[in-house]
């Protein structure tokens, strides 16, 4: 099949962008779940004290008597904010525990590992109406293997880029990998909007849908991979030695110099980096559903659609900054690295910062809606900060230094990445519980006008791009070294 390598990227970003969106998923059906379950406002004339008295509870409208004697009090789980934060965190934990198989499960192939993890992310959504029905732990458990198949993103990603992308594609296959993350909420939201706002499917056909695509994807992307691009029979002679140009073999798993990654300051400001991106990332994709209905006040279909359109701004950015990564354009590795990270966080941030200070909603929203879109091409820079691999000839020959920080080892560093992103998602809920539990609007403009916090976010963000523009090496890191002759 001539360029095989472009359908096993179509087949890898689907497979991707369907275990991503089992994991966001709830942080918009949530709104449909609890709104079809919440209590009714009445208002009757209590018998004795002969006044009006308003009444939050469900009530079985036989008659205006019966109503007076009759209530049916909601236990729905997800009516208490305190359980939504903990079906955030089972998430998260998964998240933190899904890269572990990948190190003591060597003895399966990755096409095995592929499919695994795509059922468990498949059949958490498939079985999640099911376990909503009968509780808050069955659901508990459904959120928990959605997080921990997540959790595999980053590893499959690194994996499809160091084996099957030749160097000149390789900062665009990464940057269309990573924007699964924008692919799946985009998808997401409008699938929920619909199904959420439809009579006749409800907010559990969207779980239907993601969990079916799920194992399908998987299976058409497990399927069609190999580790070995020599001996996958897909391929053409002619883009074989394109892929393999300039590479060393990779077929055997190697040890993890994991010392050796740990005392790397490049390795840790990239994980820095990523911090502080996942802080930020994770709050816009759970909680602007939630910021833009009931603080802002839109509609269930129109909060679907402006929670989309940062994801689909943020895929033409990512896509497009990534091929010129790859262009370089005469800059060094270093500037082609710091230049586009300089100028997109600092307006990123910017509108952030103004988000909560305006009244209108229109301009809060645009602005949030920029801090999103431009924000979301961070990880782009950390990982091929990580993953970048260096060339330098000697004797006619082309020395290859594997990993300009971390080569074939980078799935460890980037692995850690979405543990970090486990722990920032278990903190998160926490702290949005206990500074706006009731998601209103003086609660976000106090959080947002509070000196302190506003002081924190710039020093935060100030630390970790200043850290990255002038700590961070390009040069070659001599944790592997192989000879390629050509």
């Amino acid at each position: 099949m001539n360029n095989f390598r472009f359908f096993l990227l179509f087949l890898a970003t689907v497979s991707m962008t369907f275990v991503y969106s089992n994991r966001v998923v709830f942080g918009f059906t949530v709104i449909c779940q609890q709104s079809g379950n919440e209590s009714e406002t009445m208002t009757y004339v209590d018998p004795e004290k002969k006044q009006l008295v308003m009444k939050n509870e469900f009530c079985y409208r036989i008659s205006f008597q019966n109503c007076l004697s009759i209530f049916s009090f909601s236990d729905y789980y997800l009516l208490e904010s305190l359980n939504v934060a903990w079906m955030f965190t089972a998430t998260a934990i998964g998240m933190c525990l899904g890269p572990a198989p990948f190190y003591f499960a060597h003895f399966l192939s990755t096409r095995v590992l592929i499919f695994s993890y795509g059922f468990l992310s498949g059949i958490s959504s498939i079985l999640y109406p099911l376990a909503d029905s009968l509780g808050f732990w069955p659901a508990l458990v459904c959120r928990f293997m959605a997080g921990f198949a997540q959790a595999s993103q980053l590893h499959f990603t690194n994996d499809l880029v160091l084996r099957w992308t030749p160097q000149s594609e390789a900062s665009f296959f990464f940057s269309i990998m990573l924007a699964t993350s924008q692919f799946g909420p985009l998808f997401t939201m409008i699938l929920g909007g619909e199904m959420c706002s439809s009579s006749f499917f409800g907010w559990e056909a969207t779980y239907y849908i993601l969990g079916v695509g799920t194992i399908a994807a998987s299976m058409a992307f497990a399927y069609y991979y190999s580790d070995s691009v020599e001996e996958n029979k897909n391929l053409e002679e002619s883009e074989k030695k394109y892929i393999l140009a300039g590479k060393h073999s990779t077929k055997e798993k190697e040890t993890v110099p994991y010392k050796a990654l740990l005392k790397d300051w490049t390795i840790w400001i990239s994980l820095l980096m990523f911090t502080g991106y996942y802080l930020a990332m994770i709050v816009y994709q759970q909680y602007s559903p939630i910021f833009i209905k009931q603080v802002l006040h839109y509609t269930i279909r129109e909060t679907g659609y402006f929670s989309a359109i940062p994801q689909f701004i943020a895929i033409f950015i990512k896509i497009g900054c990534g091929r010129l990564l790859d262009v370089k354009f005469g800059c060094g590795p270093k500037l082609t690295l710091v230049i586009p990270l300089l100028i997109l966080e600092s307006m990123s941030a910017f509108s952030l910062f103004l988000t909560g200070f305006l009244d209108d909603r229109v301009w809060a929203l645009i602005c949030m809606m920029i801090f999103a879109s431009l924000h979301f091409f961070v990880p782009v820079i950390c990982s091929r900060t990580i993953q970048i691999v260096s060339f330098q000839k000697k004797n006619k020959k082309i020395i290859l230094f594997m990993f300009q920080r971390a080569a074939q080892h980078s799935h460890f560093a980037l692995n850690l990445n979405m543990v970090i992103a486990g722990i920032a998602q278990i903190l998160i809920p926490l702290g949005v519980q206990a500074v706006v539990p009731d998601n209103s609007r003086s609660q976000v403009r106090s959080l947002s006008n509070y000196e302190g916090l506003l002081d924190l976010f710039r020093v935060k963000r100030l630390f970790y791009n200043s850290g990255f523009i002038f700590i961070i090496r390009t040069k070659q890191a001599f944790f592997k070294q192989y000879t390629v002759a050509f």
